[in-house]
């Protein structure tokens, strides 16, 4: 009983120590020059990413960060796990097409059957995940990526995120939008984790979603401040920057 009051405790202080941190400022980036994010070819195409994903599951806030970001570290290797629709797969290859370098891989399987594999039956949400079309869903993010000209930024991975990771010897960025279950969120962590390079970065999202009654990506977060630092958070705290050390 002694122990599980502290990790309660402990949770609750890193927890609200989040709140500590700084939102996306791109001076948090050291060793950058900031004012390439000042060009007018930029600043026009990021307000064009960021109308286009108006009421999509990337906010603006999280656009800008993602888009900032991308231009200020010049990643060669990113991968996001839960590519679903592509709204923020279009921030990520956008970014990386306008620096003429690095590549994102997008992971994602499309299968109602990976999406519901750790969900419990009592879920409210697992009847909708069941049944949603994810033919369609996929088809939906082939198109974008066709139709904004990013498939020499952009290769998709049409594989569960554990089946996918032989295709990665070292990540500079990673963005964690798959699994919202407890044990598959944090199976990602675990997996993809190793392959990020010191001094690389993790982007997790969704922290603070609940589904039924519970936070399941909590688990992976405290498993990321393990080996990373938070470096901003934004979406009131919801999705977290972290560097591995």
């Amino acid at each position: 009983m002694r122990n599980l009051i502290f990790k309660i405790i402990k949770c609750t202080f890193i927890l609200s120590c989040t709140y500590l941190f700084a939102d996306w400022d791109p001076e948090l980036i050291e060793d950058v020059n900031i004012t390439e994010l000042q060009g007018i070819n930029y600043l026009n195409l990021k307000s064009e990413i960021i109308g286009e994903l108006k009421g999509s599951w990337c906010s603006d806030e999280k656009a800008n960060l993602i888009m900032d970001f991308i231009i200020l570290t010049k990643p060669k290797v990113c991968v996001e796990i839960g590519a679903w629709t592509g709204s923020s797969v279009l921030a990520i290859a956008t970014a990386l097409r306008y620096l003429n370098q690095g590549i994102l891989y997008a992971v994602d399987a499309w299968s109602n059957d990976i999406a519901i594999q750790y969900w419990d039956d009592k879920d409210p949400n697992k009847s909708w995940w069941s049944t949603v079309d994810m033919t369609c869903i996929r088809k939906i993010f082939q198109e974008l990526i066709f139709a904004k000209g990013l498939k020499k930024s952009c290769m998709e991975i049409a594989l569960p995120s554990e089946e996918a990771i032989g295709f990665f010897s070292e990540i500079d960025f990673l963005h964690l939008d798959g699994d919202y279950s407890e044990k598959g969120s944090l199976q990602d962590v675990e997996l993809y984790l190793p392959k990020v390079k010191s001094g690389g970065y993790i982007l997790l999202s969704r922290l603070f979603t609940m589904i039924n009654g519970k936070q399941p990506k909590l688990k992976s977060f405290l498993r990321l401040l393990k080996e990373c630092e938070i470096v901003c958070e934004i979406e009131r705290d919801n999705a977290i920057l972290l560097r591995k050390y």
